[in-house]
């Protein structure tokens, strides 16, 4: 009966403990699902393909997610620093991304909803804005399905740009 008793606090203590760590009460770990290393390969509408090595880790503090990438594409390599972060006063995800060391940054939010990172920005060229819709679908802890798709007449009509799966390769 004690031996039943001492198995019984332990298994207990063993779910709260477990729970609690596996528990995101902090929004910001939900930025997390990218911790550790990732390759990704994608096919563009035109049919070009596209590889990438993606590292990403915390902050030194603890406070931004800080994902490091290499694209390689037609043979040529190209850099790219993105910096995740959560807003506790407004409850928002944001992103700031250097595409090649030296350049202007890019900025934007992310909407987390479960496993679905959604993205949404425009550009505007020769006087033309361009609206892009990315998402990120984490289908597992080591895949990651992500799609780009982007309208040049107001989100009337969407084409395909980009599709694509990452593949979680070390933590």
């Amino acid at each position: 009966m004690r031996l039943e008793r001492i198995l019984t606090a332990v298994l207990i203590t063993a779910l709260f403990t477990h729970s609690g760590a596996v528990q995101t009460d902090d929004p910001a770990k939900k930025l997390g699902a990218f911790l550790g290393k990732w390759q990704s390969e994608a096919t563009f509408a035109g049919g070009e393909k596209a590889a990438s090595s993606l590292e990403c880790r915390w902050s030194p503090q603890g406070a931004f997610l800080v994902c490091e990438q290499i694209v390689t594409m037609a043979g040529n390599q190209t850099r790219q620093l993105t910096i995740y972060s959560y807003n506790s006063k407004d409850s928002t995800y944001s992103y700031s991304t250097f595409s090649n060391p030296g350049s202007k940054p890019t900025t934007g939010t992310v909407d987390i909803k479960g496993n679905i990172w959604t993205y949404d920005f425009s550009y505007e060229s020769n006087g033309k804005t361009t609206q892009i819709h990315n998402t990120n679908e984490f289908t597992d802890a080591k895949t990651e399905v992500f799609k780009i798709v982007s309208s040049d007449d107001g989100g009337a009509h969407w084409k395909p740009m980009l599709e694509g799966k990452a593949r979680k390769v070390a933590d």
